[in-house]
Parts: C-alpha cells; sequence; structure tokens
C-alpha cells in the first residue's frame, strides 16, 4: 500500500492528538516517574514500554514519528490500565483512552500491524492522489494569495524574517532575541488599511516613535528596541511614522507620497519575553512570523545559540490566524489542533554558507547590530511560495534537557 498525501495528513493529526494526550497522562505522574527506570518501578510495566512512550513524547519530531515511536495499541491499553490503579485523574485517562482508540481504528484501516504502519510511514513519500486537473499545494496556495491580494488591496512581494536566540546573559530566565523583518515591494491600494508592523512585545512607557537605526547602531543589552532600518527601507518611511497601536501592538505608517511600491525593514531587540528552556519549567521554545498581508514568498532564517541547539529538536508547523502562545508553557503538539495540513519544510544551512540576495548583507548587517558571531549559532531556513494570508509559521526548538 502507497501512503497518499491526504493519508499522510490524517495519519500526523492522530499521532499529534495521542502524544499531546499522553503527555497529559505523564505529567501526573510524581517526579520520580518522570525517567525510563522510576517510571517502570511506579507503574510496574515494562521497560522497554516505558522508554518507547517516553520518547514518542519527547523526542517525536511530529505525529508521524511519534506514531513510529509510541509502543503499539497492546501496549498502550495496558499503559493506561497500570495507570489507572496509580489513582490518575479519570478525565484525563478517558482522553487518552479514546485517542487509543483512535489509533487503532486509523491502524486498522492502513496496516496489518504496528511493524507494517512504522515500515509504510518510514517509505513514504508525500504525494497527492492522482486526479488530472487537481492543483498542487503551491498552485493553491498561489489562489489563495491572488484573491487575498485584490479583496485586501495590499500585498508583499517578498518577507525576510530573521531572528537570532540565545540566552540573556542578565536575565537567564529569558531568551533574548534579535530580529531583522523586511518586506520588499509592498503595494497597498488607497482603500487599503494603513501600512502596520506588529510586534508581540509591550510598548515602553517612554515610546514616543521606532528608532532610526543605521550601520554604526549597536544593541542595548536589556532594552527593548525597535527600529526602522534604514539601509533597507524606502527613503522617507521614518517620517511616514503616524503612530502606535496599542490595542494591537503595532506601529502604523502614513502613505509614503510618490511611492506604488516601497521596502520597509525593521529591527527589534526583544530581551525579557521569551522563556529560556534552560532555566524554565517548559522544554520548548519557539519563534514565528505572522502572514498578515498577502505575500508572494517567505524566507525565514532562525539562528539558535548552539548550547541550545545541542540539546533540541526542531519542527516546524503552519497554524491558523495569529495565537499568542503563554511563555514557559509552550509545547508545539499543544497546538495541534490549530495546525494547518501543510508540510513547510525547514532546511539546515552549515555555517558560512552564502545566502542569497539581499539575505546575505541583511543577516550580516543583524549580526553587526547584536555584536555576535554567526558561527556560534545554528541555521535554520524556512522558504515558502505564497505562504497562507492570516496564519503563522512556527519553528519550535524542544528541548532534551
Amino acid at each position: 500500500m502507497t501512503l497518499e498525501k491526504e493519508d499522510l495528513i490524517l495519519l500526523n493529526r492522530t499521532g499529534d492528538n495521542l502524544k499531546s494526550v499522553l503527555r497529559q497522562v505523564v505529567q501526573h505522574f510524581p517526579q520520580s516517574a518522570g525517567s525510563i527506570n522510576g517510571m517502570s518501578r511506579w507503574l510496574d510495566f515494562n521497560r522497554s514500554n516505558c522508554q518507547r512512550i517516553l520518547e514518542g513524547i519527547n523526542k517525536s519530531k511530529d505525529g508521524k514519528d511519534a506514531l513510529c515511536l509510541f509502543p503499539g495499541i497492546a501496549g498502550l491499553e495496558e499503559f493506561l490500565q497500570k495507570a489507572a490503579q496509580q489513582n490518575i485523574e479519570n478525565s484525563v485517562l478517558l482522553e487518552a483512552q479514546k485517542a487509543v482508540e483512535v489509533f487503532a481504528k486509523v491502524l486498522k484501516k492502513y496496516a496489518r500491524s504496528h511493524a507494517e504502519l512504522k515500515r509504510l510511514l518510514g517509505s513514504s513519500v508525500v504525494k497527492s492522489k492522482a486526479n488530472h486537473g487537481a492543483l498542487t499545494s503551491n498552485e493553491k496556495r498561489e489562489q489563495h494569495y491572488l484573491a487575498s491580494k485584490q479583496l485586501l488591496g495590499a500585498s508583499i512581494n517578498s518577507l525576510f524574517a530573521c531572528y537570532i536566540l540565545r540566552e540573556n546573559e542578565l536575565n537567564t530566565q529569558y531568551l533574548h532575541e534579535v530580529a531583522l523583518i523586511s518586506k520588499k515591494g509592498i503595494s497597498r491600494a488607497i482603500e487599503a488599511q494603513p501600512f502596520i508592523q506588529f510586534y508581540s512585545h509591550p510598548q515602553p512607557e517612554n515610546f514616543t516613535s521606532p528608532e532610526p537605526i543605521c550601520g554604526d547602531s549597536r544593541v542595548q543589552k536589556g532594552a527593548f528596541q525597535v527600529g526602522v532600518v534604514e539601509e533597507f527601507s524606502t527613503l522617507g518611511l521614518i517620517d511616514a511614522y503616524s503612530s502606535y497601536s496599542a490595542s494591537n501592538s503595532g506601529i502604523v505608517f502614513n502613505n509614503l507620497p510618490k511611492s506604488t511600491q516601497f521596502d520597509a525593514t525593521f529591527l527589534f531587540s526583544n530581551p525579557d519575553e521569551l522563556s529560556n528552556p534552560l532555566n524554565s519549567s517548559s522544554n520548548c521554545s519557539s519563534t514565528s512570523i505572522s502572514i498578515k498581508t498577502p505575500t508572494k514568498k517567505l524566507f525565514m532564517l532562525v539562528f539558535l545559540e548552539k548550547k541550545l541547539a545541542m540539546q533540541s529538536l526542531v519542527n516546524v508547523g503552519c497554524y491558523a490566524g495569529n495565537q499568542k502562545v503563554e511563555e514557559g508553557k509552550l509545547r508545539a503538539d499543544d497546538m495541534w489542533t490549530e495546525k494547518l495540513p501543510e508540510f513547510p519544510e525547514l532546511k539546515i544551512v552549515p555555517n558560512g554558507t552564502p545566502l542569497q540576495g539581499d539575505m546575505q548583507a541583511m543577516t550580516d548587517y543583524l549580526f553587526n547590530f547584536a555584536e555576535l558571531d554567526a558561527n556560534d549559532f545554528c541555521c535554520y531556513l524556512l522558504e515558502v511560495e505564497h505562504p497562507i494570508w492570516s496564519s503563522t509559521y512556527r519553528v519550535y526548538f524542544e528541548h532534551q534537557l
């Protein structure tokens, strides 16, 4: 049997759900049962299956991978029976039992055994069912882009988002995020909403306007900063600043005179919003870009400090809307219900690999501003044609501590 793209989406969601509910079960265990040996002793349960459950929860990169790592149906059912004997909250166990029942039905649909399903998933190639005239995923996104562009009267040719994540030296409870967001070829009809650059950090009380950023500018340690990068923006952009919208955390700009298209590049320094997973109850951190305006091409570049990357599994997802996640409690599998049937590919970029076009110049500019060395970071690249308007592309780092 060959698994089609639609089959893989169903299996992925089944695994995401199972991973989420089993994590909830394990979170009700005492701390002493958080390891393989500890769980095996506390539950009086097979050590190998304890290992597979913990690996499925903590080490799977997506739902399909979780289905491969978890035990089979019999092992999962016995695990829940053992957990029920320890007076685990009944509602949590019922949710887990439902998820295992769903997995059993899906397994029966695609394979004769758990081992066969794992072989199918290991050899599967993502493809759509043969249907002459059917649109590819990119063609569907392109149609969505064109329709959204006409509806909103605004569009962006390319969006480059570059992030640097490292431990905050002044307060190790947080990660220090420095980011450059560059929008090229912004087009707006007269009736379109104002041009706004959104972000999530609360605005400082003394904020009056974004600061002009130039090649000599440097990061202010411990302070939140937002500025317009003049070298990569259309002349006059900072003078077109109008106001700050407190209701949705965004800086608003007036129309640029005599500009049918313009470029806008922003730089942010955010030292105290992202929890440091090395010193937090959550072992997950993330960064994201929301597609607020129909966009033709997205490039998302994330640099993660190597001491964090060495202990991390990286994954990516496309989610409906722009949900703000609660820092310190973030789990990628908790948001599986919002995940869209998109398979964005995340690539590892080796140190020293040249980037295309202005991306290299802007990345060098950001590291110069932050006074950091790119060789001290691992780099990940997400590249998407016609990213889905009104969605969020989020890169997760699940830290194995």
